[in-house]
C-alpha cells in the first residue's frame, strides 16, 4: 500500500472519528440540557428562593432583611431542641422497625412456604391506601371506647381502664410510630425479597454440603447480598420518614402537649397558624442542610452504591 493511499485512509478514519465524537457530544447535550431545565426549575431554584426569604422577617408583606437571625432563633428556643428529637426518634424508630419486620416477611416468604403468593400480594395493600383511611382504621382499633385492641387488653386484664393512646403523653408517639410501621413495611419487604430472589441457590446447596448452620448461611451468603439494599432503604426510607408529614398530622395534630410535633409539624405550624414565613422557611432551610449533612457523612461511610454494584 503507497504512502499516499495509507495517509488518505487515516485521513478518512479521523474524520469519521471526529464526527461520531461531535455525534457524541450533540447526544449528550440533548439529553443533559433538558435534565438540566428541570433540575433547576423544579428543585434548585425554588431551594434558593426558599433560603432567600428565611433571612426575612416578613418575606410575604412587607419584608424586612435580618440575616440569620431566624436561624439563631429557633436554635436558641429550647423547644427546637425537642421537635428535634421527635423527629429522629420517629424516623429511626419507623425505618428500623419497617426494615426488621420487611425483612423476616422476605425472609420467611423467600423460602416458598404454603400460602406466600397470597401473602405477597397483601402486603401491597397498606402501601396502597390512603393516608387518610390508613389513620382513620388505626383511630378505630386504638379507640378507647369502642377500639378492639382496649377491649382486648381489658379482657385479658392487662390494664384496668382503656387507654387513650392517640392523647396520651407516652402512648401517642408509639401509636403513630406503629400506624406508619403497618403502612410502610412493604417497601422494605418487596425490596429485600427481590433481592433474595436474586442470590444463586447454588451457595445455599454449597454451603449445606459443607455443613454450615443456618445462621452461618445468612450471615456468610444473605446478608452480605442483602447489605446493599439494606443501605439504600436505611437512607430513602430515614429521609422520607424524617420529613414526613401527613401521617402525624391526621393522627395528632402534633400533640397531645407537642409529644408528636416533629419538624415538619413544626414548620406548617409557624407558617399557616402562626403566619410566620421567616421562620417557617428557616426551619425548613436547617432541616434541609440536617439532612443534606447526614447524606454526605452516609455516602461517605458507606458507599452504598458499590454494594449494589
Amino acid at each position: 500500500m503507497s504512502t499516499a493511499l495509507k495517509s488518505r485512509l487515516s485521513a478518512v478514519q479521523t474524520a469519521l472519528r471526529e464526527r461520531e465524537l461531535d455525534g457524541t457530544t450533540l447526544l449528550l447535550v440533548a439529553c443533559f440540557v433538558p435534565m438540566l431545565v428541570f433540575f433547576l426549575a423544579v428543585w434548585a431554584i425554588p431551594i434558593v428562593y426558599a433560603l432567600g426569604m428565611s433571612l426575612f422577617e416578613s418575606p410575604i408583606r412587607n419584608p424586612s432583611f435580618v440575616g440569620f437571625s431566624n436561624y439563631t432563633a429557633l436554635l436558641g428556643a429550647p423547644e427546637f431542641w425537642d421537635f428535634l428529637w421527635n423527629s429522629v426518634v420517629y424516623a429511626v424508630a419507623t425505618t428500623g422497625l419497617s426494615l426488621v419486620i420487611g425483612l423476616g416477611l422476605a425472609l420467611v416468604i423467600n423460602q416458598k412456604i404454603r400460602g406466600g403468593d397470597a401473602l405477597r400480594t397483601l402486603m401491597i395493600f397498606p402501601y396502597l391506601l390512603p393516608t387518610l383511611v390508613v389513620i382513620f382504621m388505626w383511630k378505630f382499633i386504638l379507640d378507647p371506647n369502642i377500639g378492639i385492641l382496649n377491649q382486648a387488653l381489658v379482657d385479658l386484664g392487662l390494664i384496668d381502664k382503656p387507654i387513650a393512646f392517640f392523647s396520651t403523653l407516652e402512648f401517642a408517639m408509639p401509636a403513630v410510630i406503629i400506624a406508619s410501621v403497618w403502612k410502610f413495611a412493604s417497601f422494605s419487604f418487596f425490596i429485600l425479597l427481590a433481592r433474595l430472589q436474586a442470590i444463586d441457590p447454588d451457595l445455599y446447596e454449597r454451603a449445606r454440603v459443607e455443613g454450615a448452620s443456618t445462621w452461618q448461611a445468612f450471615r456468610d451468603i444473605t446478608f452480605p447480598h442483602l447489605r446493599g439494599a439494606i443501605l439504600i432503604i436505611l437512607l430513602v426510607r430515614g429521609i422520607w420518614m424524617f420529613n414526613k408529614f401527613d401521617i402525624i398530622y391526621l393522627s395528632t395534630h402534633g400533640g397531645p402537649l407537642k409529644a408528636t410535633t416533629t419538624l415538619p409539624i413544626r414548620v406548617y405550624q409557624l407558617a399557616f397558624s402562626e403566619v410566620n414565613f421567616g421562620l417557617a422557611t428557616a426551619l425548613a432551610g436547617i432541616m434541609f442542610f440536617l439532612l443534606a449533612g447526614v447524606a454526605v457523612v452516609y455516602f461517605r461511610a458507606f458507599t452504598p452504591e458499590k454494594e449494589v454494584a
